[in-house]
């Protein structure tokens, strides 16, 4: 796999940079106050097909929220279809792509973020895949920014501006858990995550069915309950193997795993790569 990018269709563009070092966007308004908040570059991009953006390893969490059409997204092992006042948060350090529909326009806002393999990240353990968003909030947050970057006057508003795109990201990364018994639930069992858990077991410490735990778990996250045990499981995996000092079989049997094999196509269906590549 390699990263693509298929640009031709971009119809329409308004980038803000926040990262001084990245040449690809030095021609773009740049706002050191993005940078304060760890935000590398954000946006509005009008696409048509076959626009593509792939990244192998994704350097930090990216939220994608549609304005009008539709697009699709490639997530966890997926695809994925973002249609108007839908979002998703692709997360980093794993395989990410987006790209247009055939016969379908579509136009979306994006925050990308800057992050390190040992930082934690804005997408969190209880950070859904997709999900509903409201779009115009966020869309306007960007276009006041770039409106400030491009005007002498009042300056003193833009970090008011920035300050609004990261609490728009922050509503969707860090969403409040409705149900007590879920947060709980996940909470317990990122201090366990070598334990062989069966959704039945899940179930019953969150005291509740099954089914109504997928329902829940599908409703707040996008995943499954299994699905959301494998990324807590794969996500902590990532951080203990960013730093270099424990290898992969020491990582595998820590989060319960005894055949490696099956430790490196969880980690990869997770991320998009295998393990090894984190060394």
């Amino acid at each position: 796999m390699e990263d693509r990018n298929q640009w031709d269709q971009i119809l329409e563009r308004i980038t803000i940079s926040g990262d001084a070092n990245d040449d690809r966007y030095a021609h773009f308004p740049f706002s050191q106050i993005l940078s304060h908040y760890r935000i590398a570059h954000t946006g509005v991009l009008k696409t048509a097909h076959p626009y593509e953006l792939t990244r192998t390893h994704q350097s930090g969490s990216c939220l994608v929220v549609t304005l009008s059409g539709r697009g699709r997204v490639f997530i966890n092992g997926e695809w994925i279809t973002l249609s108007t006042n839908s979002a998703c948060l692709l997360p980093p350090f794993a395989y990410n792509s987006i790209r247009s529909i055939a016969d379908d326009e579509w136009t979306f806002a994006w925050v990308k973020y800057l992050e390190e393999p040992q930082d934690n990240p804005i997408a969190s353990a209880f950070t859904p895949v997709y999900g509903t968003f409201p779009a115009a909030p966020l869309y306007h947050a960007i276009m006041g920014l770039h409106h400030q970057l491009s005007s002498l006057e009042n300056k003193g508003a833009e970090n008011l501006w920035v300050e609004l795109i990261h609490k728009h990201v922050l509503l969707f990364a860090q969403p409040k858990v409705k149900d007590t018994r879920l947060w709980s639930l996940w909470t317990d069992v990122q201090q366990n995550l070598s334990h062989q858990w069966t959704v039945e077991e899940l179930a019953e410490k969150a005291n509740m069915s099954p089914e109504h735990l997928r329902r829940l778990c599908q409703k707040q996250f996008g995943r499954s309950a299994k699905k959301q045990l494998d990324y807590l499981r794969m996500r902590r995996a990532r951080i203990l193997l960013s730093n270099g000092a424990q290898k992969v079989e020491h990582v595998a049997r820590e989060l319960g795993y005894h055949d490696l094999a099956a430790f490196s196509n969880a980690f990869k269906k997770v991320m998009g790569f295998p393990p090894s590549q984190m060394r």
